[in-house]
């Protein structure tokens, strides 16, 4: 499982603490003009990323993939569920259907083609940021997964165990957890998890 991402205090020559770097960003590559995007596809600078597009020199991690999400309003919305599985690298590709929660409030905004807006309530530590962009936590986004995924095909199978080996306590912290939250669709998770 990824880390949750911290600032780190790197140490220096003389073993003190030296303030941290900032962490890089990866450009915006949604408001480049799709003629440039298309010839550098070509060229090999930009490769696929999920759905979307990165800078070849931009390994995939989590950061990367969910700016990858940009084009279908990943800077105004939060990944969820499939979409959140495959940003932590639980899924190898996204459903067709992008998955992106309003965090508390409606729907806001246009809705992007092939993209789902789900009215999801989360708690601030639920929710993890880089930079503009938001993901559910990895733990969240197994209990969403085990909750509403329609299909629960074998690769979401897959991938909630996949998040299930990063939650602390493991499977009978997460029974707990989902056993004393909501009541909606709490009985569907309990038996995917029990099948996981």
């Amino acid at each position: 499982m990824h880390p949750r991402p911290t600032g780190t205090t790197a140490t220096s020559d003389l073993g003190g603490p030296r303030p941290s770097r900032p962490v890089p960003v990866p450009p915006r590559i949604d408001r480049w003009p799709v003629a440039v995007r298309s010839a550098e596809l070509q060229r090999g600078t930009l490769v696929r990323c999920g759905p979307g597009l990165r800078l070849v020199g931009w390994p995939e991690s989590p950061r990367v993939r969910l700016h990858a999400l940009a084009p279908w309003g990943a800077d105004r919305r939060i990944a969820v569920m499939a979409t959140a599985a495959w940003v932590w690298g639980a899924l190898r590709s996204p459903d067709p259907e992008l998955d992106f929660g309003t965090g508390g409030g409606r729907a806001a905004g246009a809705r992007a083609p092939l993209t789902r807006i789900r009215e999801f309530s989360c708690a601030p530590d639920e929710i993890i940021a880089f930079g503009e962009f938001r993901v559910t936590a990895p733990e969240r986004t197994l209990v969403d997964m085990l909750r509403h995924t329609a299909s629960f095909a074998p690769a979401h199978r897959v991938a909630c165990r996949l998040l299930l080996l990063g939650v602390p306590g493991g499977r009978a912290a997460l029974r707990e957890r989902i056993a004393c939250g909501r009541r909606q669709y709490r009985a569907t998770a309990l038996r995917r998890l029990d099948r996981l």
